[in-house]
Order: C-alpha cells, then sequence, then structure tokens
C-alpha cells in the first residue's frame, strides 16, 4: 500500500498582504489642492515611481478609489519612528539634519536619518531633530511636465513654526 503525500501551499500577494495595515501620510490642510489633499509620494508615476528621486508632495490618489502604490506607508512601523513603503521596501530618509535638506528614500538600516517622529501636533520630525519638520513647499506644478490635473510641492526639511503649519501638519489616513 502506498501512501500519497498532500501539501497544501497558500500564496498570499505582497500587494494584499501590504494593504492590511498601510495608511497615506497626508497633509491635513488642503491648500491649494483640486483634486484632493497632498500626500507624501515617491517622484514618478505609481508602479513607474523612482525611488532614487525620493519623496515628494503630491495630490493624493484616493479620489481614484485606492491610494497608488507609491503613496502607501505601513501603519504600524509609523508608529515605531519609521516611515516604510512596503510596496518598495524601502524608508524615508532625510539627507542633513539641518533646513533644507531633502527626504530621501534607501533601504531601511534603523539609523538615525531614519528614525522619524509624528508627534501629537502632527509633526515629522527626525527624533535627533525635533526642531525640524517635514514641509511642503508653496510653488505648485502640475504633473506630466503640466498637462495632468495632479498638483506637485517639493518637500524638504525646515524649521518647525506656526506660520507653516499648513505646509507642516500631517496625519495618517488608513485604508
Amino acid at each position: 500500500m502506498k501512501l500519497a503525500a498532500a501539501l497544501t501551499v497558500v500564496f498570499i500577494p505582497l500587494a494584499s498582504a501590504a494593504t492590511a495595515d498601510t495608511a497615506e501620510v497626508m497633509l491635513t490642510d488642503r491648500l491649494d489642492g483640486d483634486l484632493d489633499f497632498y500626500c507624501l509620494d515617491i517622484s514618478g508615476s505609481k508602479t513607474n515611481a523612482n525611488v532614487e528621486r525620493g519623496l515628494q508632495t503630491h495630490t493624493c490618489y484616493r479620489y481614484q478609489g485606492e491610494p497608488g502604490v507609491d503613496q502607501v506607508f505601513d501603519e504600524a512601523n509609523v508608529g515605531e519612528n519609521q516611515l516604510f513603503m512596503p510596496e518598495w521596501d524601502v524608508c524615508a530618509t532625510v539627507s542633513d539634519l539641518a533646513a533644507g535638506a531633502s527626504i530621501e528614500l534607501a533601504a531601511c538600516d534603523n539609523g538615525d536619518m531614519q528614525n522619524i517622529t509624528l508627534t501629537e501636533d502632527g509633526h515629522l520630525s527626525p527624533v535627533s531633530a525635533m526642531d525640524l519638520c517635514f514641509t511642503a513647499g508653496e510653488d505648485t506644478t502640475r504633473g506630466r511636465g503640466g498637462t495632468s490635473d495632479h498638483q506637485i510641492k517639493s518637500l524638504t526639511l525646515q524649521s518647525c513654526s506656526d506660520d507653516r503649519a499648513p505646509y507642516q501638519t500631517w496625519e495618517l489616513r488608513a485604508e
């Protein structure tokens, strides 16, 4: 008598597993947004985004029915002072702990440049420089060389200031 062995394989696509606890990081002020609020976003276009170009502030894609993969962060990691993008396996990384620094993306290493907290008052700040905040730029450009309705603003570290609150106050919008 032969015994047949049975093997059951369960496959869970990364995208499905990642969306369970993900969120957009968006400004609480709509500013001049025509389609939606502004979200942290990888430069580029959704699945064609280029992590080497870092983060910017861009129209949130939620108005299209779901967030874009280039705007999705792991919600649990935000609570642990890390802006982790599960679809890309990268973390937000400040280029310097000084005003004007860019926000880049790199493999997660738990270093000081990736230790970023979302404070109770809505500031995104490096833990080792709490006087600096992720700040959306004031100038707005249109996507695709000016032909898209999507709006883009730069993203840099700047001194936290009540005067800049509309450009520096962030929240998580869970999926």
